[in-house]
């Protein structure tokens, strides 16, 4: 077991106060007790381990993903400093490539300059529409931060380039997607990752979550017919049709691949990733740390890093026995969550999962020559079939 990429927490507080936010408003407030911000100590510790991780496992490369709560909190000398301890700590047989997912409100030209300058490219975190992020996305006294991202984002692109122009979007099901779909499309946008909301068991069903499958399904027929040939990568949908191709497009919602991600906090914690936090307060804590601790030891002594690394391998009955399963691959892991079987469950989204699989997958079906069909001898997917299979499982 080994990982390549790293999501580093350099501060642990945020200057938006996002409704849904998993870190901070679904339960679990273990970021109390955490250093606002990484001290140059535990990035010089972390650098170590990365550097005999990478020795240890025969890796040649490997990424730096900054995140918070707001990554730029930690103000631009906490990142050139972090350049300057990597250039003294890992020797150039290894490449150390970064990138940094921010809410852009705090970027200026000088600081998206020296970002740019020291090899940090910028994700930026947007939720669709103007009513839907000032709704969603706010400050802390309930303002919405709209104006202020778009400022920012507008910044990257000239600075970074238009190819830079990289989006994260929580799904809205209460906007249109054609609305969502347009107004990424007028901002440039080279490429959207549209996200789940961070539901499980604990205080939900299959029922009650968004009906993000058949928002979904929306979104796919406006790009999938978009002509433009400068239109958006839209994930997950990209993935998905790649795994129904059967092609490697695996990741921590879909497919079979291991789910190689670590999260280092502020104080050097080593942890599983901090998403899984929904499950519950203080839900991925360890006793491993940077300061004493190689990355490795994670996954020698956490179940629960264990479980996430094979989270699509070791799957509920009714996941088992769905004939979609190597395409969705149980979806992530903390969607599965419940108190009375922990992660023994089918996604809390498997529904909506199996609706925008069947439509692609028939969609990709329609566009086959017959004989081609015949030859691979595969059939449309039908969603009522396949629901009405897997209700005879237990859950």
């Amino acid at each position: 077991m080994r990982t390549t990429h790293l999501v580093v927490k350099v501060a642990s507080r945020c200057n938006l106060n996002c409704t849904y936010c998993y870190m901070y408003n679904m339960g679990d407030d273990s970021y109390k007790s955490q250093p606002k911000f990484m001290s140059q100590q535990t990035v010089k510790s972390m650098l170590t381990r990365i550097k005999n991780h990478c020795n240890e496992n025969n890796l040649t490369d490997f990424l730096i993903i900054f995140h918070g709560g707001e990554p730029l909190l930690a103000g631009i000398t906490f990142f050139k400093d972090f350049i300057k301890f990597v250039n003294e700590i890992i020797p150039s047989s290894i490449e150390m490539s970064y990138t940094m997912q921010s809410n852009a409100v705090l970027l200026d030209e000088k600081i998206c300059q020296e970002l740019c300058e020291l090899g940090i490219g910028i994700g930026i975190s947007l939720d669709g529409t103007p009513s839907s992020n000032n709704k969603n996305r706010i400050y802390h006294n309930g303002k919405g931060s709209y104006d202020e991202i778009i400022r920012g984002a507008a910044l990257v692109k000239d600075v970074y380039g238009d190819e830079y122009s990289d989006f994260l979007c929580v799904i809205d099901t209460n906007e249109k997607p054609k609305d969502v779909y347009n107004h990424f499309k007028k901002l440039g946008a080279n490429s959207i990752h549209f996200l789940f909301q961070d539901f499980n068991y604990i205080l939900s069903d299959q029922n009650s979550v968004p009906k993000i499958g058949i928002w979904l399904v929306e979104m796919f027929d406006l790009w999938y017919n978009d002509e433009d040939k400068n239109k958006p990568e839209i994930r997950p949908l990209n993935d998905l049709i790649g795994l129904i191709l059967g092609l490697d497009k695996n990741s921590e919602n879909f497919g079979k691949g291991v789910n190689d991600t670590l999260v280092i906090e502020t104080n050097g914690s080593i942890e599983t990733v901090d998403t899984l936090r929904i499950c519950g307060n203080g839900f991925t804590k360890t006793e491993f740390n940077v300061d004493k601790d190689e990355l490795n030891s994670i996954y020698e002594g956490s179940e629960l890093a264990q479980k996430f690394y094979y989270g699509h391998d070791n799957l509920c009955e009714k996941c088992k026995n769905c004939a979609l399963e190597s395409i969705c691959g149980g979806g992530y892991l903390g969607h599965r969550y419940s108190p009375k079987n922990q992660f023994d469950n089918p996604s809390i989204y498997c529904k909506e999962i199996i609706e925008i699989i069947c439509h692609i997958q028939n969609q990709l079906l329609s566009e086959l020559p017959l004989e081609t069909i015949q030859n691979l001898q595969v059939e449309a997917l039908n969603y009522n079939e396949i629901i009405t299979e897997l209700d005879q499982y237990a859950t």
